[in-house]
């Protein structure tokens, strides 16, 4: 009875990994996610194409820049001149409006952006759609604050002489996605 249990208890415990595995697009030799870039190779063979890039984390705080059209009073003419009022609109590292300034004075809610209100706490995707694409943004970076996590290289192995072709995406080194 107790040798039943010991054998139930080690299937169980290598089933999770067992079930992530999976063949490579050339041979029928396993792979798995969290394998490198030089084991995959070794078990998969060259990729018929590779692609790198990089990922940018976006989740670091950031300030957005508007200017926002306005019509200019002359001094108590009758002429009017075109000017702008910068708007700005910061984020905290979870992308929600954590500091709104019209020309430089802090408020809690703006109409500013075409009529449709915008207030503290709003994501970037509301923001967005109420001002349009900020004229400028200004983000945090790992080489400004260390703190925040590095920008991510993506790597992509390509296998288009297999059947089906099969892409490989590596995220700092280690297999991530299959495509």
């Amino acid at each position: 009875m107790k040798i039943h249990h010991v054998s139930l208890s080690f299937i169980l415990l290598t089933l999770p990994s067992i079930a992530l595995a999976f063949f490579c697009p050339t041979n029928f030799n396993q792979i798995d996610f969290g394998m490198t870039t030089d084991q995959v190779t070794q078990s998969c063979g060259k990729p018929d194409s590779l692609k790198e890039s990089v990922k940018q984390n976006e989740n670091v705080p950031q300030e957005w820049d508007y200017y926002i059209p306005q019509t200019v009073d002359m001094g108590g003419t009758s002429q009017t001149a075109q000017g702008t009022l910068k708007t700005s609109v910061t984020f905290d590292d979870k992308g929600k409006a954590i500091n709104i300034s019209v020309n430089g004075i802090g408020v809690g809610a703006t109409s500013i952006c075409g009529g449709t209100n915008v207030q503290l706490g709003a994501d970037k995707d509301t923001i967005k759609n109420a001002c349009g694409n900020p004229s400028f943004i200004n983000k945090q970076t790992p080489a400004t604050n260390p703190s925040l996590p590095k920008d991510t290289k993506v790597i992509e192995f390509s296998y288009t002489s297999a059947t089906p072709p099969v892409t490989l995406v590596f995220e700092n080194g280690m297999l991530t996605d299959k495509k």
